[in-house]
């Protein structure tokens, strides 16, 4: 019971009357004002002495509520403009990356109030899943922001989580059921959210956009329930966190302590394949359960790269790099790449110069375009490794397309943002995949889907319009045109539809199969040769 007479805590949220009355006051206009504000208060409640332990933690829970839809809000907005040099995206990202962190921090400071106390409130033992299930979401939520920014995660991330699973353990609620906030209608545990940051964590993110990345938590959020967490090495289990160490986890690699948790999402796969299959069959289908706001073809990349790495034996990164010192011309953009790399012309006819005219092929003299040059630190069979300048690559996103001019070589060739990482000093390193050096340039014309073919509908007075689209053929690993694949712009891809690529005097028909992958501005599309 409390003393009327007891002395209030130095903070302005002193109690839950007058925490809500400035809660109420908090600026409607200004969401990140809003948010910034209740990050102060969070940072600062703590620390500060004279709260009981159940009013801190009831002001900092129903802070947690307030400040939901206002980071939710922020992040989505910061996802609309992430890149790493943008000044807008960046502080956005350290505003919704301050309350998490705060969050997480002030979460963990009500756990260890509640551990050192010597005796502890029934009220506030009821409260430990619901309590805990928040303290590893906002530690998720502070660790994903991190990958977003291709940072490596701060170490505080990797102790609160291995913190948060002991005590958990400790008091038997790893797998308590709660409903995290009000309005939520799925039951979630602590352990099943430390599972939840974990898997993405092993998910090679920084192979992901920022946006994927936001899929690919949802994803994970919403599959948890087929995660595994053991304390014995297991087949379904391939990766491996150390409680004591409290730090990132890793390949299963032989090691085995008592703090060894051994975990992986292997019985996630069958559901992951369901929902793949689905984005596949039908492309214009929405799998909303994960945001209505992503394309299909954006969750069918995230998809296809989260079977990879939640299989039993997910890939091993080893490619050998030579380091060297070395500059690349880079462009960037479907179609300036498609105009720069190697042409097939039209057929040399009468009327090919109108017809070039009236699909708009430019020829390589005719193209105004500025390339960057980029520091190569080091290069492999098909990976290029870049250090950016403070400068360049403002555009600079996962899965762009990009050109790229080797020294003393008037050849482009086709690359594609892989992975990226910000070091300690905030400087930008790249890792471009080398999609192909020897693509090609063409056009296509529209032939309809099937019996419907475009030439079936052409009439004698030769009114019928085609439709051109430009395109990049892929050769196939052995730098044959037999199994190459497409890249098109976005949308472009239908399923079955016929085309006749336009190849000089070879020009032959093809049908478009299946997407392949995408990128931000291109789509990579199966395709078979007719005869």
């Amino acid at each position: 019971m409390f003393s009327l007479f007891e002395a209030k805590p130095d903070h302005p949220l002193f109690d839950l009357d007058e925490a809500r009355r400035l809660i109420a006051e908090l600026p409607e206009d200004d969401r990140y004002k809003a948010l910034e504000d209740i990050t102060f208060w969070l940072d600062s409640i703590k620390t500060t002495s004279g709260f009981h332990p159940e009013v801190r933690i009831a002001i900092i829970l129903l802070l947690d509520e307030t400040a939901l839809p206002l980071h939710t809000e922020l992040l989505h907005q910061y996802l609309g403009a992430p890149h790493l040099q943008d000044f807008k995206g960046v502080h956005l990202w350290q505003g919704v990356h301050a309350y998490a962190k705060a969050l997480a921090g002030a979460y963990a400071a009500s756990i260890d109030e509640y551990r050192a106390a010597k005796s502890k409130a029934s009220e506030l033992r009821q409260q430990l899943p619901l309590i805990c299930v928040r303290w590893a979401r906002a530690i998720g939520e502070q660790l994903k922001l991190e990958l977003m920014r291709y940072l490596d995660a701060e170490p505080a991330v990797w102790q609160q989580l291995a913190a948060c699973q002991r005590f958990v353990e400790s008091e038997q609620i790893a797998e308590s059921m709660v409903l995290p906030y009000a309005g939520h209608v799925i039951h979630v545990s602590p352990q099943r959210e430390l599972l939840h940051a974990l898997l993405l964590y092993v998910s090679a993110p920084d192979e992901l956009a920022p946006d994927q990345i936001e899929v690919s938590y949802r994803i994970a959020g919403r599959l948890a329930s087929f995660f595994d967490l053991r304390r014995e090495a297991d087949a379904d289990c391939p990766y491996r966190f150390d409680l004591a160490a409290a730090v990132a986890p890793c390949r299963t690699d032989g090691a085995a302590t008592p703090d060894s948790r051994y975990f992986g999402a292997v019985r996630a796969v069958p559901a992951v394949e369901k929902i793949e299959k689905q984005n596949e069959d039908d492309p214009v289908w929405q799998e909303r359960r994960f945001g209505s706001e992503f394309t299909p073809s954006g969750k069918l990349t995230v998809l296809k790269h989260l079977l990879t790495w939640w299989a039993r034996q997910p890939p091993l990164r080893h490619q050998d790099h030579r380091g060297i010192d070395s500059k690349v011309d880079v462009i960037h953009g479907f179609r300036l790449v498609s105009q720069m790399v190697t042409r097939i012309e039209l057929a040399a006819s009468a009327g090919a110069g109108e017809q070039a005219g009236r699909i708009g092929l430019a020829a390589d003299g005719a193209v105004d375009y500025s390339a960057e040059a980029w520091t190569v630190t080091d290069i492999s069979v098909d990976e290029i490794g870049i250090r950016l300048a403070k400068s360049e690559g403002t555009w600079v996103k996962i899965g762009d397309l990009c050109g790229i001019r080797t020294q003393n070589n008037p050849l482009w060739w086709v690359g594609t943002i892989r992975r990226i990482h910000t070091d300690a000093q905030g400087v930008v390193h790249l890792v471009i995949a080398i999609v192909a050096k020897k693509p090609l340039s063409i056009w296509l014309r529209a032939l309809g889907k099937g019996a419907e073919k475009a030439s079936n509908w052409e009439t004698s007075s030769g009114s019928f319009q085609y439709t051109y689209l430009p395109a990049i053929v892929l050769p196939d690993a052995q730098n044959s045109y037999r199994n190459a694949t497409l890249l098109l712009e976005p949308g472009a891809f239908v399923p079955g539809n016929y085309y006749q690529a336009l190849m000089g005097e070879n020009s032959r028909e093809l049908k478009l199969l299946n997407l392949l992958a995408e990128g931000e501005d291109f789509e990579q599309i199966g395709f078979e040769w007719l005869a």
